[in-house]
C-alpha cells in the first residue's frame, strides 16, 4: 500500500456517480438524461485521518469563496493512486 504525503496527485474510482447518458438519450425538453455509473477522478491529497482515509480534494471544482473544503472527499486509502 502506497503512503500519501499532502500535496500528492491521485487518481480513484468513485462509485455511482451522476454523469451525462453515454448515448446522448435526451428527455423530450431536449436535455441529455442523466445516469449513474462509475466515474475516474483525479484530485490532490490535502490531509489524512488515523484509519488509512484522506481527504482529496477533487480537480475542477470551483468552491464557494472561503469555504475551500466544500467538495472535500473522504476515500480509502485502499482506492488511491499516485499520478
Amino acid at each position: 500500500m502506497a503512503e500519501f504525503n499532502t500535496g500528492d496527485k491521485v487518481t480513484w474510482v468513485a462509485e455511482m456517480q451522476c454523469v451525462p447518458h453515454p448515448e446522448g438519450k435526451t428527455d423530450r425538453n431536449g436535455e441529455v438524461l442523466p445516469v449513474f455509473r462509475d466515474k475516474a477522478m483525479t484530485g490532490t491529497i490535502v490531509n489524512s485521518c488515523w484509519d488509512d482515509r484522506y481527504t482529496v480534494r477533487p480537480d475542477g471544482t470551483t468552491t464557494p469563496r472561503g469555504m475551500d473544503s466544500y467538495y472535500d472527499k473522504m476515500v480509502a486509502g485502499k482506492k488511491l493512486s499516485k499520478i
